[in-house]
C-alpha cells in the first residue's frame, strides 16, 4: 500500500456504508485534505488527494488486517452512529508506536483526527493529523 492510499484508507477505511462495524461513507470519488504536524517539520504539511473508493476498499474487517504488520494490534474502540474511534499499536525498530484515530461522517463527507506517539531509544516523538474529506462524484 503506497503512502497516498494509506492516508486515504486510514481516513476512510474505518467506515463502510452498510456494515454495523463502521460509520456511513458512500463509495465514489473522494477529495481528502490532510494536515500533519510533527516537531521535525518547519510548519504543518497539508496535502489534498483524490481517490476512487469502492465498498471493498472501505471494509472495516479489511482495515484491521490488510497490509498491516502482524505484530501490530488494531482495536476498534467505539462506533456511535456517525462517529468512530480506533487505535493501532505497533513495535518499531528500537521502540513502540501508538496511534489513536477518530472519524465522523455524514455519508458524503468525513472529518477526523489522529494522534501518534513513537517511543524510540528513550526519545518520544508526537505527530498529529487532521483531515476532511468530501465525496465529489462517481468513480471514473
Amino acid at each position: 500500500m503506497n503512502k497516498k492510499t494509506a492516508i486515504l484508507v486510514a481516513t476512510l477505511a474505518a467506515t463502510s456504508p452498510v456494515l454495523a462495524e463502521g460509520i456511513p461513507v458512500e463509495p465514489g470519488l473522494w477529495s481528502v485534505t490532510t494536515t500533519v504536524n510533527m516537531p521535525m517539520l518547519p510548519s504543518p504539511q497539508t496535502t489534498t488527494l483524490e481517490e476512487c473508493f469502492t465498498e471493498d476498499m472501505i471494509d472495516m474487517d479489511d482495515m484491521a488486517t490488510e497490509n498491516m504488520d502482524p505484530n501490530c494490534t488494531f482495536n476498534q474502540a467505539q462506533v456511535d452512529g456517525s462517529m468512530m474511534e480506533w487505535t493501532i499499536d505497533c513495535p518499531v525498530e528500537g521502540g513502540t508506536m501508538h496511534a489513536k484515530w477518530s472519524a465522523t461522517s455524514s455519508g458524503d463527507s468525513v472529518e477526523g483526527t489522529g494522534d501518534m506517539t513513537m517511543n524510540i531509544a528513550g526519545q518520544t516523538m508526537n505527530m498529529t493529523m487532521t483531515w476532511t474529506g468530501e465525496r465529489i462524484g462517481k468513480c471514473p
